[in-house]
């Protein structure tokens, strides 16, 4: 009879988390959450190694034997076939054109299956499932940290494509102002803007959060202008998938007090009825949304997952 513990892991661009999740109750297994730095410009071999030894202590931390394993992994990236195709990002660019899931099945001798997914799905689909967006069945994700992640999810599977759906899903590029919508909406933005606006040279979005905790009108003003673009990029979206949730996540999300009335200010003004959330699980729902890709492995394709 086979195990339906499976393993969940969320590749950054500086580390990796891992853990054993149970399939049945969508719970991380108590004690089997281990989390590595990587470094992210190393050779092939090293990061596979670095990724292999998260995804084992995790193993040996489960209960049972382990079948799959699910990769929240960033892009360009082929996820159906496990290659990266990562470039010109400063991360994981060594792994161009290799067969990922391949080299990671051959440095863990793991027999079974690893499923990849875009890790702004993967969050979408742990969201969906155990998250803020559980109990609804149409949900969009917003993560906010150094880009603009998204995904529109129908019954905790994410779509690519179909009425009311971005171009592969994705939030990052569609088009907006002078350019799209990352370049707006993103610690990029709010950084370089903060400092060329205010003569500061902070280096994260967190510092500025600090700021604007303590008063800082430029700090508060920047966050609020960034929540009007947020609104006005999601708007038509939302409401041509019909979302019923919007669940909001990444690290900027800690500043959504300077943010979140802006985006709602927008939403009201163009009749958006969507419910919003700020997630409080993080990376938690990202790992326990990879997990969610084994289903496939346990469940045939002629079955519908309820």
């Amino acid at each position: 009879m086979k195990s339906h513990v499976v393993i969940g892991a969320d590749v950054g661009g500086s580390h990796i988390t891992s853990a054993a999740v149970d399939l049945h109750s969508g719970k991380i297994i108590a004690g089997s959450s281990y989390k590595q730095k990587v470094n992210a410009a190393a050779a092939p071999d090293e990061i596979i190694t670095c990724w292999a030894n998260a995804i084992k202590a995790s193993m040996t931390a489960s209960e049972g034997a382990i079948e799959a394993i699910g990769i929240a992994m960033p892009g360009p990236f082929d996820y159906p076939n496990g290659i990266s195709y990562i470039s010109g990002l400063a991360k994981y660019e060594s792994l161009y054109g290799l067969n990922v899931g391949e080299l990671l099945k051959e440095e863990l001798k793991f027999p079974g299956e690893i499923y990849f997914e875009n890790d702004a799905s993967c969050f979408g689909i742990g969201e969906s499932w155990q998250g803020e967006g559980a109990g609804f069945k149409r949900v969009v994700v917003a993560t906010l940290g150094t880009g603009l992640g998204g995904a529109f999810v129908i019954n905790c599977e994410a779509q690519k494509s179909g009425a009311g759906v971005p171009e592969d899903g994705y939030l990052f590029k569609l088009p907006y102002k002078q350019g799209i919508a990352e370049d707006y909406i993103s610690s990029r933005w709010l950084i370089e803007t903060f400092n060329a606006e205010t003569g500061n040279q902070v280096a994260e979005v967190k510092e500025i959060n600090e700021l604007a905790l303590t008063g800082n009108i430029a700090a508060q003003q920047l966050f609020s202008e960034m929540g009007t673009m947020l609104g006005e990029v999601l708007a038509p979206w939302l409401t041509a998938f019909d979302a019923q949730c919007l669940v909001v996540g990444g690290n900027v999300r800690k500043a959504h007090p300077f943010f979140l009335p802006s985006v709602k200010n927008v939403f009201e003004t163009n009749h958006v009825n969507t419910g919003v959330y700020i997630s409080t699980k993080g990376e938690e729902s990202a790992i326990v949304g990879a997990a969610y890709l084994c289903r496939q492995f346990f469940v045939p394709k002629t079955t519908t997952v309820k």
